[in-house]
């Protein structure tokens, strides 16, 4: 009987609970950056705010995420007569990690933004991560480019479980520096942009983490050629060798 369950045992692949941006977010409530800054810890930049709805949520339920303070909270809102107020579900506040972070990493923390990612990352079973972005910026005449890796870190925790994983980058360098370039070219600039992809495996054992498996997704189109010139490549990582994504020739 015991070899019977075994072998009918099938594994339901967990998934990542994404955040969709709220598009018009005062026409839920004119003042809620305000509103919500006044239930955040103390002191709140508003304008650091998103508002987003956690796929799939009830009705009335929303997820802030903050800069500065760097948090994210479930809140609600409650609709009725007079002014509409929000209820303050479970809050999460990353300020310290991000604070020792920047400590541990010294001056050129400086010119790096500290972010959240708006989504959740599965761990365990009921267990449930947040992506902290460090994101570098970098101005090109004509162009650009930025790169953001992330620590994963559990929300009641202050310690990450996987640091320094590329998570997206997009690169666009000039091609073209005349008049005549710029009429004749197909495409005046060289651009790749890439993400990370993470699947979630079977645990070794009941109540183990979730074996997290790394594709990194790149896509590069050379100057000077028509967009189905452009190309994908699709390679896997793990932790330990990172530098197998290409993350646009960035900082590795």
């Amino acid at each position: 009987m015991l070899a019977l369950l075994l072998a009918g045992h099938v594994f339901a692949a967990p998934a990542a609970q994404p955040f969709d941006a709220v598009k018009k977010p005062e026409s839920v409530d004119p003042e809620w950056r305000a509103r919500l800054c006044a239930l955040l810890p103390q002191p709140c930049d508003p304008q650091s705010l998103g508002l987003y709805r956690p796929r799939g949520a009830a009705v009335g339920d929303y997820a802030v995420l903050s800069d500065e303070p760097l948090a994210v909270a479930m809140v609600r809102i409650k609709r009725g007569a007079g002014p509409r107020s929000w209820q303050l579900g479970r809050l999460h506040d990353f300020s310290s990690y991000a604070a020792a972070m920047k400590k541990d990493g010294g001056a050129g923390m400086s010119d790096v933004r500290v972010s959240l990612a708006p989504a959740l990352y599965p761990l365990a079973e009921g267990q449930w991560a947040v992506a902290v972005l460090q994101t570098v910026s970098e101005m090109y005449s004509g162009g650009g480019a930025s790169f953001s890796k992330a620590d994963f870190v559990p929300l009641d925790e202050s310690k990450a479980v996987y640091e320094g994983i590329p998570f997206s980058c997009s690169k666009m360098v000039r091609a073209c520096f005349s008049e005549k370039e710029y009429k004749q070219s197909k495409h005046c600039h060289d651009e790749s942009s890439g993400s990370l992809r993470i699947a979630y495996g079977e645990p070794a054992a009941p109540g183990e983490p979730y074996n997290w498996q790394y594709t990194w997704l790149q896509n590069e189109w050379p100057a000077h050629t028509p967009a189905r010139a452009a190309t994908t490549t699709r390679l896997h990582f793990a932790a330990r060798t990172t530098e197998r994504a290409g993350f646009c020739g960035g900082p590795q």
